[in-house]
């Protein structure tokens, strides 16, 4: 990102600053005063051109009113959102999320901004129940979840219910909102989650399912036929309020409440002044990943943070040596640096504690004590798609048994010792929250969110299938036979669906089908009538069917399928 671009963001951040700040002021008996921060990658320094801001409300008082930070009308997200809408700034409200984030853009076009503004008043005429749907019982509190059906139809879940110790009272806890939700859509909540670089990241909803229900018979029989699920894709289809990728100005999130968020923030920017070569790998990745569509949070893959706490795991607890040291262990170069607990804080009931004093790090960064890792940049690369392809080599992550925990030493626990085995569905407001372990990253500061709650399924068979396609193509390419001649490592994928749900890898490490790769002989997405991707055919080789995924998968992970009678 230049420092033109970062330099409009700012101006942007400081008037949306103001304006929050007048409206706070229009009532100052019942909102606080604030201010607006930057945090996620546009602070932490691993920001790519054009990439969206991210930024937090934060109480300047010393004892923040939280329920002021409800979907309630008068309260200041729904304030925020009118007095911008009113000051022609596009704004969408989310409200099915863990806290209220406003989704904003800065020239919406009077298109948009018409029909944001028109999904703004019809709200406001509606009755108090359909407003505020979460605050009575809805008798279809169990509607069905689309995408989440792939995930607990099979499921032998007990519908256990847990206590989060991070749920505010007074903020409604839902499923993440699709950006064009109306209220006649409320009983069918579709899967989504905000996908900020942040340790927040959104809960997406999911129903319980009744594996013993009986069917809805019409007649005896006959049973009434299920609506066709349309097939997955790796990237949301967008509705009729969300905002397009270019030509309305710069993007932001406003979050509300997060004060976890900015100390995140602070810690991944200090671990890209230990070494020079970590924000370029960082930046790297991103691309790869948003290339490849494995970075959609609303569609069941992984949000850009979790990639970021990927490449972190891998350059602290598995390169060797490490070319970063954990700044949240007690370990210091010498006895002049700050010493572990010294900046200690409580924040929102966990301890955040990390060596943060930046120029204590630069200055040791530039006396190279920091590190004795003199890999090159691709070199660590190539070390991080073999570590999570999982395909040979040692070490390899274990996808299925092994947690990403950046503040342990080694970096990695079980999903036993962490007590995720199992999806779990948590109740809040009148709704029903899902939690899912199928791929785990513990947050670094708060211990009980898994980063990773996101993905589905569908989801971390198509992350696992990238790290094991881009491992494929290094191995041909480190094998001296130059890069393979139908797709390259930085291809970008063209997603349609058709073969979306077939594209499980073969876990046997012997490749995997490609969907969308750019390239081939046919100058572009090189597929058969069925939409799959087709592997050239060597002379002499018969062709094997790709398999489909391991079921032994589901013994160590319930949610796949139900574990096998002892």
């Amino acid at each position: 990102m230049s420092q033109t671009e970062r330099d409009e963001k700012e101006a942007f951040r400081k008037e949306l600053e103001q304006i929050c700040q007048d409206v706070c002021a229009a009532d100052p008996e019942r909102l606080p005063k604030v201010s607006i921060e930057g945090f996620g990658s546009f602070e932490s320094g691993f920001a790519s051109a054009g990439s969206d801001m991210d930024l937090v409300l934060v109480v300047k008082d010393a004892d923040p009113t939280v329920q002021c930070f409800s979907p309630m009308e008068y309260d200041l997200p729904r304030s925020l959102e009118k007095r911008l809408l009113q000051l022609g700034i596009g704004a969408h409200l989310l409200t099915r999320t863990r806290v209220p984030i406003i989704k904003v853009c800065q020239t919406p076009g009077e298109s948009l901004l018409s029909k944001l503004r028109q999904e703004r008043e019809e709200w406001d005429v509606l009755d108090r129940d359909k407003k505020y749907p979460h605050l009575k019982k809805d008798e279809d509190e169990h509607a069905e979840d689309d995408l989440s059906l792939a995930d607990i139809a099979t499921s032998n879940e007990d519908g256990k219910q847990q206590e989060h110790p991070g749920l505010t009272p007074g903020i409604p806890v839902e499923g993440a909102s699709s950006n064009n939700h109306t209220p006649a859509m409320d009983k069918t909540l579709s899967e989504a989650s905000v996908g900020v670089e942040t340790s927040t990241d959104t809960v997406a909803l999911a129903a319980p399912i009744d594996p013993n229900a009986p069917a809805d018979n019409t007649n005896e029989g006959e049973t009434t036929q299920k609506p066709k699920r349309e097939p997955w894709t790796r990237e949301r289809k967008a509705g009729p309020l969300d905002f397009p990728k270019d030509g309305v100005g710069i993007q932001t999130d406003i979050n509300f409440f997060n004060p976890l968020g900015i100390h995140n923030t602070q810690m991944l920017r200090c671990y890209s002044l230990c070494d020079p070569r970590v924000r370029p790998m960082i930046l790297f990745v991103k691309a790869w990943v948003k290339r490849r569509k494995i970075n959609s949070s609303y569609s069941g893959t992984l949000s850009s943070y979790g990639f970021v706490l990927m490449v972190l795991h891998y350059l602290i607890n598995v390169a060797n040596p490490p070319v970063l040291p954990n700044l949240q262990l007690p370990w210091r170069p010498h006895d002049n640096c700050t010493a572990q607990g010294v900046d200690s804080a409580q924040i929102e009931g966990w301890e955040v504690d990390f060596w943060r004093r930046e120029e204590e790090i630069k200055e040791a960064a530039k006396r190279g004590v920091l590190t004795r890792n003199n890999q090159t940049l691709g070199a660590l690369l190539a070390g991080f798609f073999q570590y999570y392809s999982s395909q040979g080599g040692y070490p390899s992550f274990h996808w299925m048994g092994q947690v990403l925990s950046l503040r342990t030493k080694g970096g990695l626990l079980s999903k036993e010792e962490k007590g995720w085995v199992r999806a779990i569905t948590e109740q809040g407001a009148g709704k029903q929250v899902q939690h899912r372990y199928l791929f785990c990253i513990e947050d670094p500061f708060e211990q009980s969110h898994n980063v990773a709650r996101t993905v589905t399924h569908n989801g971390i068979v198509a992350i696992r299938d990238e790290f094991r396609r881009a491992q494929r193509i290094l191995r041909v390419v480190g094998d001296g036979n130059g890069p393979p001649a139908d797709c390259g490592l930085f291809d970008e994928l063209i997603d349609d669906g058709t073969a979306a749900e077939a594209q499980a890898p073969d876990w046997n490490g012997r490749g995997s089908q490609r969907a969308g790769d750019r390239g081939g002989r046919r100058g572009g997405r090189e597929a058969g009538e069925s939409g799959q991707h087709q592997r050239p055919q060597q002379q002499g080789v018969p062709r094997v069917p790709a398999k489909s995924l391991d079921v032994k998968d589901t013994d160590d992970f319930p949610s796949l399928g139900g574990p096998k009678p002892k």
